[in-house]
């Protein structure tokens, strides 16, 4: 009888316990990014770019146009451009960086829908794909 008059207590505790431990664990990934490094998909550890060049693609899609699936949608209708300069008014564009992990030598890109607007980049969303899918672009 004593144990059910203290299993609200008990719920919530448990409850507590458990987001409390998600927030810790989250804690080195939210930082991570705060300081710019990028984390493994696979097993989290910290990863390094590759002193590969980012490369910019052009994207048929305008200011606030979305698409579906991102991977399908942007391994058929990415473009390589040279530059910036390239990018035509209101269309958008993205940059592709390779990373690996240097824990479980995973590789994959890093994908960044921009807008260029003057001389800034308004940011619509990242994107992270396994190197392989991407490998021939």
């Amino acid at each position: 009888m004593a144990f059910i008059n203290y299993l609200p207590e008990i719920i919530f505790l448990i409850c507590a316990a458990a987001a409390v431990i998600a927030v810790v664990r989250a804690l080195p990934s939210i930082f991570g990014i705060l300081k710019g490094k990028e984390q493994c998909p696979k097993c989290r550890a910290a990863t390094v770019r590759e002193d590969v060049p980012a490369r910019l693609f052009l994207l048929p899609v305008s200011f606030g146009d979305t698409y579906e699936n991102a991977e399908d949608y942007l391994l058929s209708h990415m473009v390589p451009i040279q530059s910036k300069e390239a990018i035509p008014t209101g269309r958008r564009a993205c940059r592709m960086e390779l990373y690996r992990c240097p824990k479980c030598d995973a590789r994959w890109v890093k994908i960044t829908d921009f807008l260029q607007v003057r001389d800034t980049e308004d940011i619509k969303g990242f994107y992270t794909f396994p190197y392989e899918h991407f490998s021939g672009l």
